[in-house]
């Protein structure tokens, strides 16, 4: 885990996070996810995406970007995040990574229902928006069922995707 943040944390970019106001697709570790929902809240504005052709109540893959124009520390809710995690889940692991530099945090974490119905795959980059507020980019894995060998796989996956999303975040896709 340390040298993973390590990388993670010289990977990160020194500018504002991006929102893609417009974007209808994005792209990360090489999948193009389409728009598939929005909505928000008096405090947050989202837009999540998943695999064309995926229902969005049964993704497998998801990536979301979130918007908190109202907040100024990325810290403050990746810290409530985490805190909301573990009062529905205290068994779920998961971390957290701070670039002191730019003030973007990375969290990642592993979760499930209480029926395991299905095992999840978290990870946040939360940023500075331009302009003023915090913008925070999803990326999640989905496994149905039975989580052993998701789980045993995800252990190598982790650090790679924890290490792309510091590098390079969410992408528009065409």
């Amino acid at each position: 885990l340390a040298v993973a943040a390590s990388i993670a944390l010289a990977a990160m970019a020194a500018h504002a996070l991006d929102a893609f106001p417009g974007a209808k697709a994005v792209a990360f570790d090489g999948k193009r996810l389409q728009q598939a929902a929005q909505g928000g809240t008096p405090v947050e504005a989202w837009r999540e995406f998943v695999p064309s052709g995926e229902p969005i109540a049964r993704w497998t893959r998801l990536a979301s970007i979130r918007e908190y124009p109202t907040h100024a520390d990325p810290m403050v809710l990746a810290t409530g995040l985490l805190r909301a995690l573990r009062q529905q889940n205290p068994d779920a692991p998961s971390s957290i990574i701070r670039n002191p530099s730019t003030g973007e945090v990375i969290v990642d974490f592993i979760t499930w229902p209480s029926d395991r119905s299905f095992t999840e795959f978290n990870l946040f980059r939360y940023g500075r928006r331009e302009g003023g507020g915090v913008v925070a980019q999803q990326y999640a894995l989905r496994h149905y069922g039975d989580a052993t060998e998701f789980l045993r796989g995800l252990k190598a996956e982790r650090t790679r995707l924890v290490e792309l999303m510091a590098k390079e975040g969410l992408k528009t896709a065409p």
